[in-house]
């Protein structure tokens, strides 16, 4: 179990502490069509936010709102990225998931970016060196892996209804 500022313990952050917004828009920017990925990770966004503030006690003060807009900025940011689709990810299985882990990696750092340059003025002690930034990293590819084994595995099950109906 983790503690929050606050002094509350939570054991969620012993899984994973902060919404996996990269994975998620990724995952949304390769498999929804752009008008449908920017409300979405929005919604992820806010979620996370209401989260934080509320259950998570995040305290309510100009350096958390940045950090937290920082957050909404780099998830916008890397939805828009992994949108982009080239045609090699439309036409062939392999070249989707070549364009997903491209997605994960470039909106990692279009996410991160924003967070890393505000780093040093908005840190309050806290340390963010490449240790730090190459785990988030690791938890953003194997989220981006969850989230795209998942959606796999429902569409397969969606194409097999649709196909033993049509039957």
């Amino acid at each position: 179990m983790a503690t929050d500022a606050a002094g509350t313990q939570h054991s969620s952050n012993g899984i994973y502490a902060h919404t996996p917004l990269v994975a998620w828009a990724a995952i949304a920017g390769t498999t929804l069509p752009r008008r449908k990925a920017i409300p979405f990770i929005a919604i992820i966004w806010l979620i996370n936010q209401g989260i934080g503030f509320s259950v998570r006690g995040y305290p309510l003060t100009g350096v958390a709102f940045t950090w937290g807009a920082l957050m909404g900025v780099g998830a916008l940011l890397a939805t828009v990225w992994s949108s982009i689709r080239p045609s090699i990810s439309r036409h062939h299985l392999i070249g989707h998931l070549l364009w997903v882990a491209i997605a994960c990696l470039g909106g990692f750092l279009l996410y991160q970016g924003p967070i890393m340059a505000a780093f040093p003025i908005l840190a309050d002690g806290h340390q963010m060196g490449w240790t730090v930034v190459s785990r988030l990293l690791v938890k953003q590819i194997s989220w981006t892996g969850a989230i795209a084994l998942l959606h796999s595995l429902l569409l397969k099950q969606r194409m097999q209804q649709h196909s033993s109906a049509s039957s």
